[in-house]
């Protein structure tokens, strides 16, 4: 019994191509203002990835005064020491929110 390859699994013998130097008149040049277009064009992007905390301080202050509502309702007589500490949640979320849009803004400009 002779064992015969197929075709397709024969190893071509072929030459290295050899490489040759294009003139450098014919070489296309790129503008190097391409990558600058592209950099500044970034900053619009971290501009709205900051913004996107601002969705979550919004979601984080309703939360506050939702569960407030809860909260005086199941307890009518603690009402003024919930309230203070709802207000103490508002402005440490508030804060958040202001920190997140100052630096959207220094992105921007």
């Amino acid at each position: 019994l002779y064992f015969i390859e197929p075709k397709m699994m024969r190893r071509m013998s072929c030459k290295p191509a050899q490489r040759v130097a294009a003139p450098l008149a014919l070489v296309a040049q790129r503008p190097a203002s391409t990558v600058a277009i592209q950099v500044q064009g970034l900053h619009f992007v971290g501009t709205g990835l900051a913004a996107i905390a601002l969705a979550g301080v919004g979601l984080g202050i309703g939360t506050i005064f939702g569960n407030l509502l809860v909260a005086c309702a199941r307890q009518p007589n603690q009402v003024k020491m919930l309230f203070n500490y709802a207000i103490l949640g508002f402005a440490l979320t508030e804060a958040i929110g202001l920190f997140a849009l100052m630096l959207a803004f220094l992105m921007l400009f």
